[in-house]
């Protein structure tokens, strides 16, 4: 980890990213085990945005404090992915179904801003911003769908994702991923609700697919199969 410079994000988010960075690269291994103080130290602030920082990443399931040890570096396992994404499918895949016919004049123009927002940042070859606005694409399906619930849940999830760095750019561009985020938004945009279930489910079940693999040993990554099953909405009444 490098000292951080100054820069218009919070203390605290720079250090979330600097640190979610070098638990990505391996930097902060699996297993690890390290103090509040060290990591303050090798990025040059205080003991105070560190541990807020890790504070988030506790929460999420990334880092364990023990006491009067420091904090460990949990491992992310294919169950974890899983049972993201499974309850991803479960709330968004309705979601989007309701979203095609419901979405009011204030979403929609929200979504196609998202969208317009993905598309610049693909073109710039921006993976954070193309994040941000991902974020904000799917969250507005799910408001648009008018569960509140179901709205905090996501978000969560979606959070925990991000604290993760699950990201299927290893493997594929963000014009890949922008051409899958495509057909949600041509199906929501064109009020297609079934189109827009279909699609949504078609985006998780293949981003957990191909996070899966990227966590499996090769011989086993072929064989693999997402363990959810898709889902047949039925038309509110």
């Amino acid at each position: 980890m490098k000292p951080l410079s100054s820069d218009t994000a919070s203390l605290t988010e720079r250090v979330f990213e600097q640190i979610r960075a070098a638990i990505r690269s391996g930097e902060l291994a699996p297993g690890s085990l390290h103090s509040v103080a060290d990591i303050a130290a090798k990025l040059g602030v205080s003991r105070t945005p560190v541990r807020e920082a890790l504070l988030q990443f506790a929460a999420n399931g990334m880092v364990k404090f023990e006491r009067s040890r420091g904090v460990r570096i949990l491992e992310l396992s294919i169950k974890d992915i899983e049972e993201i994404y499974s309850l991803r499918l479960l709330l968004e895949a309705p979601s989007a179904y309701r979203a095609a016919t419901r979405m009011g004049d204030r979403d929609r123009a929200e979504f196609k801003k998202a969208f317009a927002g993905m598309r610049k940042a693909t073109d710039a070859g921006d993976e954070l911003l193309f994040q941000k606005h991902d974020l904000a694409f799917h969250e507005t399906i799910v408001r648009a769908a008018g569960n509140d619930r179901v709205v905090t849940v996501v978000a969560n999830t979606r959070g925990q994702m991000h604290a993760l760095g699950l990201s299927t750019t290893k493997t594929r561009t963000l014009g890949d991923i922008l051409a899958v985020h495509e057909k949600i938004y041509d199906a929501v945009i064109a009020g297609n609700a079934e189109a827009a279930s279909e699609a949504v489910q078609d985006h998780l079940i293949g981003t957990l697919t191909m996070m899966a693999k990227q966590s499996l040993p090769p011989e086993d990554d072929e064989s693999y199969e997402p363990p959810v099953t898709r889902l047949k909405i039925v038309p509110d009444h």
